[in-house]
């Protein structure tokens, strides 16, 4: 045992070590503002553990760091003596470095682009000049202390043009802006002409109409450059897929590489010193990336996958915008939650992506699962997902590009490989744990009847606090042990089985719905009607008989329907019954008035098995014609009941559930703590049957509700009841 955990520690560290690899893929840091924060006061912390805020970036895999340059500003912060002095310290830790030269006092973006003052009343051809020897003289500074960039931007999202009002696109033209552009480039080669790349920025991440419009432009204009460089916040720049489908034309378009120099996501909506942040729509967020730690990390973990995945490679990079801007007196932050670090200055999840993995090796994981204990008509075309999350080397994704999260945005869909079984192969890297749990539908939108799909909670193999299924992986490929959905009230251990292993048996469950028999009035159990098998005797060895009842099925007490499914086990001898041998069999009501034999089918009939095993459960005659739990639902739903959210706690979307068992009046409405209605959800007559809607946390004036608790109240007839929701942004 001493010996496995010293090689586990060992493995541990090397997945760190290699994590660490170099390698061509820029992982940048924009971290301007950072000598600012030091001089304030300022420590960054990872584990708890104040650190230089340079090498937690370097430990964490960060290769590349970016520094704006201001002309003169007015506190002397990023301009060039401050940015002179901050590249020595980047460069003696062996970051290369990317100048973003903003050619103003302040902030350059589309929506201001002043020029310094110092230039203000200048002729044009004096601008131009002074915007070559201005570049020059940086330049040369820069190289004369040995910190030369490894890459400059000229200008700072320089979409709408730059130095207005002179290169101001909308008013100057094309020519006066590509002028001044060429002029800052030329500065750049008046001093290196190898090896410094050039890169243009613009903001449009997912603008792939005003990119073309802008590249193509720039380029009949003749203007030089090497790298193509964008800015990407999905709230402000579409969609994810919008993102990945702009990198892909202008890689295909332009054959330039690319470069999302700008990009962050929030860890939290929330202010330290309840002063202004940079806000965000919620509703523009991209779906499955909540605003919490984990979200953060998952978001940049895909964001890294999609610039990766760009056409012909020429995604190249990234560099996350003002990752360590945390809140110190007097500079402040109004970017805290946007920063890898939290509110008490300590490294957040999201560091992790920086890392490379790419060079790990992964083991082969194959995950099972039987369904014959989910207690709904689930067919072999159903929809089965795991969901849960991963810890350690991965984080949302798996290295085999499986996105894994507690959402419907799981990507680890079950495939159904006969019967009741459903199996799913992908990759982990050693080491890691997965926490995970089963859903279940009848269709990606239409879950099964209880829990909105889920499974109930787990006692975890390992007996730890968490109430999920779990599972690290080791240095091998590796088959898990069935598992079986927990479709009971209660917890159940991670690896049950209804079947009971015996060395010398052969274990088979059987399962039958009745569900048709209900309704038509030919079945009650409360009249002491009760379901046997039956079947042949000779080919079972005795186990089965045609004539009398020696396998009774026992009804599942939580099962659709209030329990139509009806289910046991049989034990065969393997000693005396051959692997394949066929053996027949029918379902039989006893006490039943019709006879209690199905009727209108031949005998069924299954090979037996290697091994214990399930049959696919059945209806009785085969005549039920419920393919979804829409119908089954209508059926048989027999009370008033409203069921718990899902997700809970939600952001924004959540979906509730409620049935009832006859027509009826239904009002539905979301409560704040004070008894205040916030939203009227349902106020008319429904139908019997299972019902869901969806709400949106907007209130009734269609505005978003802050974070907190609210109750939801379902008032049908006489029947009351609310549940606790948790809106978490």
């Amino acid at each position: 045992m001493k010996i496995y955990f010293v090689l586990f520690f060992l493995l541990l560290f090397t997945l760190s070590a290699s994590s660490q690899s170099s390698d061509n893929f820029i992982r940048g840091v924009d971290i301007s503002t950072t000598p600012q924060i030091i001089n304030a006061g300022g420590v960054w912390k990872s584990n708890n553990v104040p650190q230089d805020v340079l090498d937690i970036f370097k430990s964490n895999g960060a290769n590349y760091v970016r520094l704006r340059l201001w002309h003169s500003p007015s506190n002397g912060y990023c301009g060039l003596d401050s940015t002179l002095a901050f590249a020595k310290l980047v460069k003696a830790k062996g970051f290369k470095f990317l100048l973003d030269i903003h050619y103003s006092d302040t902030w350059a973006d589309p929506g201001k682009q002043a020029k310094p003052a110092a230039w203000n009343g200048l002729l044009f051809n004096t601008l131009v000049d002074s915007v070559r020897s201005y570049t020059k003289r940086v330049i040369k500074a820069l190289k004369d202390q040995n910190t030369l960039p490894d890459m400059v931007q000229v200008g700072n999202e320089i979409t709408p043009g730059m130095l207005f009002p002179e290169g101001k696109i909308s008013t100057s033209g094309w020519g006066n802006f590509t002028t001044l552009l060429k002029a800052g480039i030329q500065g750049v080669k008046d001093v290196d002409s190898t090896t410094i790349k050039i890169m243009i920025h613009i903001d449009r991440g997912g603008d792939n109409a005003t990119s073309r419009w802008y590249f193509d432009n720039l380029l009949s204009y003749g203007v030089s450059f090497d790298i193509i460089g964008l800015s990407y916040y999905p709230w402000w720049h579409g969609s994810l897929s919008q993102a990945q489908n702009n990198l892909n034309d202008l890689a295909t378009r332009y054959n330039k590489d690319i470069i999302i120099v700008e990009t962050a996501y929030p860890w939290n909506s929330q202010s330290m010193n309840d002063g202004y942040n940079v806000g965000f729509d919620p509703t523009k967020l991209p779906s499955g990336y909540p605003v919490n730690p984990q979200g953060q990390r998952d978001f940049l973990t895909y964001l890294i996958r999609m610039i990766k995945n760009t056409t012909s490679k020429k995604g190249i990079g990234f560099f996350y915008w003002e990752p360590a801007d945390i809140s110190v007196p007097p500079v402040g932050s109004a970017w805290e939650n946007y920063a890898v670090f939290d509110f008490t200055y300590n490294a957040l999840p999201a560091l992790k992506a920086f890392q490379n993995n790419d060079s790990l090796a992964a083991v082969k994981i194959t995950l099972r699962l039987n369904t014959s204990t989910l207690g709904d008509t689930l067919k072999s075309s159903a929809f089965v997902q795991a969901r849960g999350q991963v810890y350690g080397v991965s984080s949302g994704f798996f290295p085999s590009g499986e996105k894994f999260a507690w959402d419907q945005s799981s990507q680890i869909t079950m495939k159904n490989v006969g019967g009741d079984y459903w199996q799913y192969q992908f990759q982990m890297y050693p080491a890691d744990e997965l926490q995970f749990l089963f859903w279940a539908g009848h269709s990606a939108s239409v879950p099964s009847y209880r829990n909105l799909g889920w499974e109930a909670q787990i006692i975890p193999f390992d007996s730890s606090t968490v109430n999920y299924r779990v599972f690290t992986a080791g240095l091998k490929d590796t088959v898990l042990d069935v598992e079986y959905f927990n479709g009971t009230a209660g917890k159940i251990p991670q690896y049950f089985t209804p079947i009971l292993h015996k060395t010398d048996s052969i274990g088979i469950l059987f399962r039958v719905n009745v569900a048709q028999l209900i309704k038509s009035g030919l079945f009650d159990a409360a009249a002491n009607m009760t379901i046997a098998v039956r079947g042949d005797s000779a080919s079972s060895t005795g186990i089965l008989s045609w004539n009398s009842n020696k396998l009774m099925l026992e009804k599942e007490p939580i099962s659709v329907g209030s329990g139509t499914f009806w289910s046991g086990v049989a034990y065969f001898p393997k000693n005396k019954i051959s692997s394949g041998a066929s053996i027949n069999y029918k379902f039989f009501v006893n006490n039943s008035a019709f006879g209690g034999w199905e009727s209108g089918i031949e005998n069924r009939v299954f090979k037996f098995p290697e091994s214990d095993t399930t049959l696919v459960w059945k209806f009785f005659n085969d005549k039920f014609p419920i393919t979804g739990i829409e119908n089954d639902a209508q059926l048989l739903v027999d009370k008033f009941k409203l069921y718990q959210n899902y997700p809970n706690p939600f952001n924004p979307k959540t979906t509730i559930k409620f049935s009832v068992p006859e027509k009826t009046m239904v009002h539905l409405k979301v409560f704040n703590l004070l008894g205040e209605v916030v939203k009227t959800l349902v106020n008319e007559t429904k139908e019997a049957g299972e019902h869901s809607i969806e709400w949106n946390s907007l209130n009734e004036l269609g505005n978003p509700v802050n974070s907190g608790i609210y109750l939801i109240r379902m008032d049908a007839g006489s029947f009351s009841q609310m549940r606790k929701m948790i809106l978490l942004k």
